[in-house]
């Protein structure tokens, strides 16, 4: 099977010059990885698993990676981006990050309190579009599918719409 073109230059472009530390850093001035997500994208760019290795290490011992960190500024950001937890968790662990750790950034979340409060603000933003249903049953079902969609549990979806006031729902 025969290298596709950018792949050789990708190829060629680590090789000449660039380290994977070198790379690594370039990526980190982007944004937080986790390290998981950090090696994948060096062995996609072509480096093989020893300077993979060690650039991490390296990376590591300067301390500039920190999945814990990482995993609070994401499950931080997704939340004000208006997911539930069950999506932040989803998320978080696409990005190599283990249970504990997950656990640990989803406290931003707060208890189930701060969830329904969470959850009947994203759905205010969708009032109007679901007070064109004139069917109160499929109004509901929209409202339910929304914030499933969104990653909240069902039971924060059944507390959230059952709070809303008559008029909406």
């Amino acid at each position: 099977m025969r290298n596709k073109p950018h792949q050789k230059n990708r190829q060629q472009r680590t090789t000449f010059g660039q380290s994977a530390l070198d790379i690594a850093f370039r990526l980190l001035t982007r944004r937080d990885h986790t390290r998981w997500e950090l090696a994948g994208k060096l062995r996609h760019k072509g480096f093989g698993a020893g300077d993979v290795d060690r650039a991490i290490a390296r990376l590591d011992e300067l301390g500039y990676l920190d999945d814990a960190k990482t995993a609070r500024i994401m499950a931080d950001h997704l939340l004000r981006k208006g997911y539930g937890i069950l999506r932040i968790r989803y998320s978080l662990g696409q990005k190599g990050l283990d249970d504990d750790a997950i656990d640990k950034a989803l406290r931003c979340c707060g208890d189930d309190m701060a969830q329904v409060q969470h959850a009947r603000c994203v759905l205010e933003k969708k009032r109007f579009r679901l007070q064109r249903e004139a069917d109160p049953v499929k109004r509901y079902q929209r409202a339910y599918r929304f914030l499933a969609g969104r990653g909240f549990p069902a039971g924060i979806i059944r507390q959230t719409i059952g709070e809303c006031d008559d008029d909406f729902m």
